[in-house]
């Protein structure tokens, strides 16, 4: 009962916060603490986001934004799975692989638009480029840490039965490590969604970092700080459509959900 209580308030208080929050920026505005032209109010970037809507700016960005994303977030998901499984079953690979990935992670996706321009030119190749390069590394590390934490009898019961090669990595390994693999996942989509709009800053002529760049150089902190909040809105929606349900059944299938061992 105190659980179930819990969840049908959790909604409300999330609303009271960011309230809250809303409040504190109208205050911090109103007093003048920051020039406006830095700061505006929350009434200011609200009709500049429906202004953006009207003039058919805002919405082909949205688009275009989720699209690159999901293309490129495709192509990382299939080589992080694979690099990671690779590693998780090959302490070789590992010892190759996991030291460069580590060192990936380390670079901000920004610092992948400068050589993906130098190597694609001006176009999307090189925001899917940044994008792949920005989260397959994350996935492959947590691919390969959640088959290395699968119970040893697991394995050596398949391979005693005759399973092996790919069909030990996606009937055994995979299946078995599946709640860290969503969780790596969930981890690659974010950083992909930092990489898209850090490529669009630099490159582009429609996208949500586009948006960015052009408020910036307009001097439109209203348009900047719209588009912001639109980005973590629309990352903070997709993770909780794409991911935080996968992630719950998943994790209640196995056994690690709250409540899940009481049947």
């Amino acid at each position: 009962m105190r659980d179930a209580g819990t969840a049908r308030r959790r909604p409300l208080v999330l609303l009271a916060f960011l309230l809250a929050l809303l409040l504190a920026w109208q205050a911090v505005w109103s007093l003048g603490w920051l020039p406006s032209y830095s700061l505006p109010s929350p009434a200011q970037v609200g009709t500049r986001l429906v202004e953006l809507a009207r003039d058919g700016t805002l919405w082909p960005s949205v688009q275009a934004s989720v699209v690159r994303m999901a293309l490129g977030f495709v192509l990382s998901l299939a080589l992080g799975l694979a690099l990671g499984v690779a590693m998780g079953l090959s302490q070789t690979a590992d010892s190759c692989l996991r030291s460069l990935f580590l060192g990936v992670q380390t670079l901000p996706s920004a610092a992948w638009v400068p050589i993906a321009l130098l190597l694609f030119g001006l176009n999307d190749a090189a925001i899917y480029f940044v994008i792949v390069m920005s989260s397959t590394a994350a996935m492959a590390i947590a691919t390969a840490d959640a088959i290395v934490h699968i119970p040893p009898v697991y394995l050596r019961a398949a391979r005693c039965l005759g399973t092996a090669g790919p069909a030990l990595a996606t009937r055994v390994a995979l299946p078995a490590a599946l709640p860290g693999v969503v969780t790596g996942v969930k981890l690659g989509w974010t950083l992909g969604w930092h990489g898209v709009v850090s490529a669009e800053l630099i490159k582009s002529s429609v996208g949500l970092g586009y948006l960015l760049h052009a408020g910036r150089e307009l001097n439109d902190a209203a348009q900047v700080v719209g588009v912001m909040l639109v980005t973590i809105a629309l990352g903070l929606v997709l993770d909780r459509l794409l991911f935080a349900s996968i992630e719950r059944r998943v994790r209640a299938r196995w056994g690690f959900a709250p409540g899940a061992a009481r049947g």
